[in-house]
This record gives C-alpha cells, structure tokens and sequence, in this order.
C-alpha cells in the first residue's frame, strides 16, 4: 500500500492503523511528486491519496494516473479534510474508486478495504 499524505502526524496514524490490521508493507510519500517516483517504481494495491499536498497535489495524481504514465493501483481513496462528499462525481471521473473524509477511525479504515 501507498500513503500519499504531507501530514506526518496523518501519515504515521494511517500506517499504525494499518499495522494494527496487520498490514505492513506499507510505502509512504510526503507529496505528489514522491508518490508518482514510488508509482513509476512498482505497483500497489491501494493508494490512499491525500488531495491537498505540496509540489504535486492529489488531483494531479489522479490526471497523471488517468493518462496511465504510472502504475496504476487497484484501488485510489482519495482521503481529505477539505473536499465534500458532492465532489465524489468529479473525484470518480478523475479516477478514484472511493472517498474516505478525514478525520477517520480505525473501523472507518477497516470498512473501506473490505
């Protein structure tokens, strides 16, 4: 799994949640730009994507991934503080498969990768 968040303190909770699902083959990226680098090295299953990023924010991801230079995870959430539910449409469209607000929960995690 990919976790494309520039928060650390959100970054290392989503990693510990995972870990508590036992998952741990997890790579992080602190923006854009270091999530399309892990992309063009190898694939993953899930990309949880944060939408508000430097350098390179999510929404470029997602065009970048919709173009297809990257390899292209089985799942994109996109999760965010600031897009609304309503822009779930547009986020589609661009090529995530789901949306997942932030703050979320260990259950809110769990539900969304079952």
């Amino acid at each position: 799994m990919l976790i494309a968040e520039d928060d650390a303190a959100t970054r290392d909770a989503v990693v510990a949640m995972l870990e508590e699902l036992g998952i741990t083959d997890v790579v992080t990226a602190r923006n854009g730009e270091q999530a399309l680098k892990a992309l063009e090295e190898r694939k993953f299953t899930v990309l949880f994507l944060d939408l508000m990023m430097p350098k390179v924010d999510g929404y470029e991801v997602l065009r970048e991934l919709r173009r297809g230079a990257y390899n292209r995870p089985d799942r994109v959430i996109v999760m965010s503080a600031h897009a609304q539910p309503t822009e779930l449409d547009g986020l589609l469209a661009l090529g995530a498969d789901e949306f997942m607000p932030k703050p979320f929960t260990l259950t809110d995690l769990e539900r969304i990768l079952t």
